[in-house]
């Protein structure tokens, strides 16, 4: 209302007002108060998410078994959602759509951070995964997608570009049309994005660089800085494989909403093929069968064996030959099969320690290599690491009662990780460790669940789920109950090969049926079947 009647002045007093008070608590209230403040409780009853504009209670899953191995799979499973839930934003003097933050200490719009969430919201309400993902384009300057807009500060960078992405995602399978009047308003300012790209962050030879280690979000990676940040390379003239990736998948992303809008696609889908051939024929190292940053000027790698070694995979970019090599490395105990699977640096890497991009585990950088894995059939693969990820990250949260930033890949606590040790500032302004009640992409653990696990998904405007449950599982049911959808699926595992599976919907019900591992069951054929006995109530 101030900002209608009052303009821009009112608007700038309401954002001072609020970063100060934010800027108050953070720095003297939350250190005094910290041990005692409470969890956000889990339980999100109807009339408090009205107040919100929701009117979908989220999903909920139940695990049956032996009850010390599995209560922690409800709980963490809830707990993402009511977190996701303190998190979004109403609309305000800084974005005219919800928005989220990424964790209460993160008080902005946050580019890759608002693709990732919207990811996980996409199961509960795909309107406000859609909002969250619209706030970031509605915040853009000119053509360029900002790293942080808040409510005193805008970025000069940009940020991994997974915008187009993540809203190929939300609606992908969708019937084509409900899609226009979602996808019309936006797909011109992605388009124009993505030429930006193109302009300022692309090498003579193709591939593209990061104008600023704040850019790749991975700042204090080895590959980038040094571990408080006292030392930031120059990237300018380094082509990074995983900015390469990104760009695939945005090329990706825009050819595919361009088919559902009946336009042209092709000079995107020409371009993605392009990049991946550059990706694939630049900077692989045959000698460790690895991807790496490369030097333009001297034309060295940089042999710093991150997760984004992995990233081609996920855009596809890696021949067979090399996804299989790249699966290797991730498979071996001494690199990237850890505990908690896939950390940010190889285990056995000599700059290896457990400080942020430094080797603990992100779950949004384990979630693309997941999707990378899913690409090139490795499919047994990808559902053990993503059963390992949600099995831990819930463990911890019913210890902790807290989802954190980061995770440590050797133990199931944050008792040995820091946050860019001898950076004096970021202890200040954010303390030592990571950050809790943090679903920015931690969240993905029950995008895991219900798109790896249940493999719930859309196609060709029809539902299906396509059962795809590790070892790790077999002898444990597993129910979910997904209301936006209006669909309860219950799978027992009865081997890591078998698993019987029981459907409902509000028209029909399936009990009992067979599946053998990844066999997709189309939902929407169930009005053709004949009812069978009620399944029992989730």
């Amino acid at each position: 209302m101030l900002r209608r009647r009052t303009g821009k002045m009112a608007s700038l007093a309401t954002r001072f007002n609020r970063m100060a008070y934010f800027g108050f608590n953070l720095v003297f209230w939350s250190r005094i108060f910290r041990s005692q403040r409470s969890p956000i409780p889990i339980e999100l009853p109807l009339s408090l998410l009205n107040r919100k504009d929701i009117h979908l209670e989220a999903p909920v899953l139940h695990v049956s078994g032996l009850h010390h191995e599995v209560a922690h799979w409800d709980d963490g499973f809830a707990g993402i959602y009511a977190v996701l839930f303190e998190n979004l934003q109403p609309p305000d003097v800084l974005s005219a759509v919800r928005y989220a933050h990424p964790a209460p200490a993160f008080r902005g719009v946050y580019l890759w951070d608002s693709a990732f969430i919207s990811q996980v919201w996409k199961a509960w309400d795909r309107d406000v995964a859609h909002d969250i993902v619209r706030a970031v384009i509605d915040l853009r300057d000119g053509d360029r997608l900002q790293h942080v807009v808040s409510d005193l500060v805008a970025s000069a960078y940009t940020q991994p570009p997974l915008i187009a992405w993540a809203l190929q995602r939300i609606w992908e399978g969708r019937p084509r049309g409900e899609l226009n009047e979602y996808l019309e308003p936006l797909f011109e300012a992605l388009a124009g994005y993505n030429r930006w790209l193109y302009e300022n962050r692309r090498l003579p030879n193709g591939l593209f660089f990061w104008a600023h280690p704040y850019e790749s979000g991975v700042e204090n990676a080895p590959r980038f800085s040094s571990r408080d940040e006292s030392v930031l390379l120059d990237t300018r003239g380094v082509a990074a494989p995983d900015i390469s990736s990104y760009v695939v998948l945005q090329n990706e992303a825009l050819a595919a909403m361009a088919e559902w809008l009946d336009r042209d696609g092709s000079v995107f889908t020409d371009q993605a093929e392009t990049l991946r051939e550059q990706i694939r024929g630049q900077l692989w190292s045959e000698e460790d069968g690895f991807f790496y940053d490369r030097n333009q000027k001297t034309g060295e790698f940089v042999r710093s064996r991150s997760i984004a070694s992995l990233f081609p995979l996920w855009a596809g970019a890696a021949t067979d030959e090399q996804a299989r090599r790249l699966l290797a490395h991730v498979l071996d105990e001494s690199r990237f099969n850890t505990l908690l699977p896939l950390p940010s640096m190889a285990l056995d890497d000599r700059e290896f320690s457990r400080d942020m991009w430094r080797g603990p585990v992100w779950l949004n950088t384990a979630f693309g290599v997941i999707q990378g894995l899913k690409r090139y059939g490795f499919e047994r693969e990808a559902s053990s690491l993503a059963f390992r990820l949600c099995d831990g990250v819930y463990r911890i949260f019913r210890s902790d009662r807290r989802f954190y930033e980061f995770y440590d890949p050797t133990s199931l606590d944050i008792a040995q990780l820091h946050r860019k040790k001898g950076n004096r500032w970021k202890a200040f302004t954010l303390g030592v460790k990571p950050q809790p009640d943090f679903v920015g992409w931690t969240g993905l653990v029950n995008t895991l669940v219900i798109e790896q696990l249940f493999g719930f998904h859309w196609k060709d405007g029809r539902r299906y789920v396509q059962p795809r449950f590790p070892e790790e599982a077999v002898g444990k049911g597993y129910s979910l109950r997904l209301p936006s959808e209006a669909v309860a699926v219950d799978v027992a595992v009865l081997t890591s090969r078998e698993v019987r599976v029981s459907l409902r919907t509000e028209k029909a019900e399936l009990n009992e049926t067979r599946c053998a591992f990844g066999e997709a069951v189309a939902i929407d054929k169930l009005e053709n079947l004949s009812r069978s006995t009620p399944l029992v109530a989730l």
